[in-house]
C-alpha cells in the first residue's frame, strides 16, 4: 500500500488505514506520524528507523525511504 502523496509525503489517512488494517487500531497512542510509523514497523517485525539516525546509513528498500532520507530541519522531527 503506497502512503505518499505525488510530492512523496506521507499521507495521514492512508497511514492510519494500513496501521488499521495491519492491527493497530489505537490511533491516539501515535501523536505524531513518525511515532505511527515506528508502531507499523515493529508490529511487521522490523527496526522502527523512520527518521532515526539510522537513516543515514540505510540501504533497504522500504515503502518511507523517500520521505525518512527527505532533509528536514532538525526541529520538524
Amino acid at each position: 500500500m503506497n502512503v505518499f502523496k505525488g510530492d512523496s509525503s506521507v499521507n495521514i489517512e492512508t497511514l492510519q488505514q494500513l496501521a488499521s488494517k495491519i492491527g493497530l487500531h489505537r490511533f491516539n497512542d501515535y501523536p505524531s506520524q513518525k511515532m505511527l510509523i515506528h508502531a507499523i514497523q515493529k508490529h511487521r517485525g522490523r527496526d522502527p528507523c523512520f527518521l532515526s539516525d539510522k537513516r543515514y546509513t540505510c540501504n533497504e528498500a522500504c515503502e518511507w525511504r523517500a520521505s525518512c532520507q527527505k532533509l528536514m530541519a532538525v526541529w520538524l522531527r
